[in-house]
């Protein structure tokens, strides 16, 4: 009796433990990354189905249309917000660790809460459980069926029978890649079946092997009325969502188009083009842990060589062989990989603790077991709360920058003043996700394209675009460039009267600019203070702070030279020291973008990706000290700069070290 209470209190431990934490880093600060453009995608569908009613499946566009009714049930309730938006994919998250109870029998509970904790401490199941893309329901569904059908395997329950073919169609309306998991399934049950006919005594084989099929037979006519109601429920349910529930009897004749037209575009060669060897690098570098015990999991399984662990090992074995040999690879797809590898971990803790014996071996044991778990979680935490748009991390795919949370409070503080009806152009042909956070501005048009007569109070553009605006826009306005992903900036241009109103009045013309008060050379030492950053925008904390004595100029040619791991971002800052009044000419010669700022104006604009390319801009300066700004980003490959004036008078030379000065309390360095 004491030892069944035991067994029960072990099992509730081992299924809440990993279920509230994955509950407390899912939900936890929800709206802290900003929105992917896939989300932004996601979300267009989703705000013109809730409020036109519309939505028409296309087999070429954006995978099944589960996401966008589902999603229907919180933006009802909760109305539109970033947590409504995400709220199920976080629950379902949730459900899918939850959901590894029912396998309880299958790894005991130690193994339960192993595979638990692995699946919801894994840096990359719980970074997209907090983004809304099709890939977490997806692998809630997958491991459904298998639940599903173990479950049937051991009580020839029928309600089994429902589950399992709910969730198959349910599979089926998510995402195209529903035909390589059932291929695995398939693959994997006959491998299971085969090992377990082929451990029999040798005379007993033929028999064996006839017996799955007879039973399988048998068990289709014994519950009969329940496969005849499961087969009406797959058709119904796939039915119900591709025509939009009865809208557009179109969408059914997608089902099946779409897997010619999705395995073209998993064989491309374009820019989501990735080597075999990709998804085993993210394991290998953020989910160890997940690795080390899903490996040690196949020897387990292979010295036991049941019926499941067979099943998750050849699972995890095709999932990652097919996955990893499509050409087309997102780092979102890993997840598929991950689960039931997490359970092969879980196998193997299973296999540890029955033989653990004595004493000494727990005190090994139990310690070994916090820090790996303990690790697991410091780079879950690291991932979806630190580095969360850090595009080093091969995880962090084009993620939206948080740099635009500093575009949106711009334009709210304009918004303030003139109201949400603020009319925005937005000509930039990279804009996503921003019509998910300018859905409160009545006014903004989202064109993707140069258009004629540009004089509203706004005008976002990117730098592709920017020469023929400045030909079409009228009027005066002040310009702020921010980051949206790695390698799009947008450059925001802003009503001079509107932007000077709201912000204050910066200068007095765009060509002109004052020397900086109350600074003497008494106060000043040579060189600039350059900050490094770990990204391109030159945001966050830098992880290197120090006095640039010498020229801004340097060139490498490729990684291997450089002092600093690409991407990277450098801003100098201090004091330009001029003796002669005049028009000055500034320059950067860089690869990939660079700016320069005197006196918080941005005089020469050479941003964006690029080879190496020269840009120049002039500007009016008094004799006195002017406060200037260089910044510099490197995304990959070489790596140039040269920070370039041409003097009145004279020729164009590298900035000399003599004239560039910083304050003497920021000259220490870090």
């Amino acid at each position: 009796m004491y030892k069944q209470q035991k067994d029960r209190a072990s099992l509730i431990i081992a299924f809440f433990v990993p279920v509230l934490i994955a509950s407390l880093i899912r939900f936890w600060d929800l709206d802290l990354r900003p929105f992917h453009s896939d989300e932004g995608v996601n979300s267009h569908f989703l705000i013109n189905l809730y409020k036109t009613g519309y939505y028409r499946y296309d087999p070429s566009n954006y995978h099944g249309p589960f996401l966008y009714y589902i999603g229907l049930i919180p933006t009802y309730i909760l109305g539109f917000t970033d947590f409504s938006f995400r709220l199920l994919p976080v629950l379902f998250g949730i459900m899918t660790v939850a959901l590894l109870y029912p396998l309880r029998k299958r790894f005991g509970a130690m193994g339960l809460l192993t595979a638990g904790l692995l699946v919801a401490l894994s840096p990359s199941i719980s970074f997209f459980s907090r983004d809304t893309i099709h890939e977490i329901y997806l692998i809630f569904f997958s491991l459904a069926i298998i639940v599903s059908f173990f479950l049937y395997s051991e009580t020839r329950k029928s309600r089994y029978i429902y589950f399992a073919v709910a969730s198959i169609a349910f599979v089926i309306t998510i995402k195209e890649t529903y035909i390589i998991t059932f291929a695995i399934f398939a693959l994997s049950l006959i491998i299971a079946y085969c090992f377990e006919v082929g451990l029999s005594p040798k005379g007993t084989r033929y028999a064996r092997f006839k017996n799955i099929f007879t039973t399988f037979a048998s068990e289709c006519k014994r519950h009969r009325y329940a496969v005849g109601i499961s087969v009406g429920m797959f058709f119904l349910i796939n039915f119900l969502f591709y025509s939009s529930f009865f809208t557009y009897y179109e969408g059914v004749n997608g089902i099946l188009r779409t897997l010619k037209i999705w395995s073209k575009t998993g064989m491309h060669t374009g820019g989501h083009a990735k080597p075999f060897i990709y998804y085993f690098k993210a394991v290998y570098r953020y989910e160890m842990p997940v690795l080390v015990l899903g490996i040690a999991g196949f020897f387990y399984a292979y010295r036991q060589r049941n019926k499941f662990t067979i099943f998750m090992a050849f699972w995890t074995i095709l999932i990652y062989l097919i996955y990893s040999l499509v050409r087309y690879k997102t780092p979102w797809l890993i997840i598929n990989i991950l689960l039931p590898l997490s359970i092969m971990g879980g196998i193997f803790i299973n296999g540890i603790c029955g033989i653990l014996k004595r004493k000494w071996h727990y005190a090994v044991f139990y310690p070994i077991y916090v820090c790996v778990i303990g690790f697991l979680c410091y780079q879950a935490i690291k991932l979806n709360f630190i580095n969360y748009d850090d595009e080093r991390c091969q995880l962090v795919y084009v993620q939206t920058k948080r740099d635009i949370y500093n575009l949106l409070d711009r334009l709210k503080s304009l918004s303030d003043v003139s109201g949400k009806d603020l009319d925005i152009n937005i000509v930039s042909k990279e804009y996503w996700p921003l019509p998910w956070y300018f859905r409160e501005y009545k006014n903004a048009h989202f064109w993707g394209r140069m258009i004629d007569n540009l004089s509203a109070p706004v005008i976002i553009v990117d730098k592709s675009g920017e020469d023929e605006l400045k030909k079409k826009m009228k009027g005066d306005y002040k310009k702020e460039r921010f980051i949206l992903r790695p390698g799009v900036w947008l450059n925001v241009y802003m009503q001079k009267g509107l932007y000077e109103g709201v912000f204050g009045k910066e200068s007095t013309s765009k060509t002109s600019a004052q020397p900086m008060a109350k600074v003497t050379r008494d106060e000043l030492e040579p060189g600039l203070v350059g900050n490094f950053f770990h990204n391109v925008e030159c945001a966050g904390k830098p992880f290197l702070t120090k006095v640039e004595n010498g020229l801004i100029s340097f060139t490498y040619n490729d990684e291997t030279k450089k002092p600093y791991r690409s991407p990277f971002g450098i801003k100098w800052e201090g004091y330009l020291s001029i003796t002669q009044k005049g028009m000055y000419k500034f320059a950067t010669k860089s690869d990939d973008g660079s700016f320069v700022y005197i006196d918080g104006n941005m005089v020469v604009d050479n941003g964006d990706l690029h080879a190496m390319r020269y840009i120049s801009g002039v500007v009016f300066l008094d004799e006195g000290f002017h406060h200037v700004r260089v910044e510099y980003f490197d995304a990959g490959g070489g790596a140039i700069m040269e920070f370039l004036w041409t003097p009145p008078g004279g020729s164009e030379a590298i900035v000399p070290a003599n004239v560039l000065l910083h304050k003497r309390e920021n000259s220490s360095q870090k």
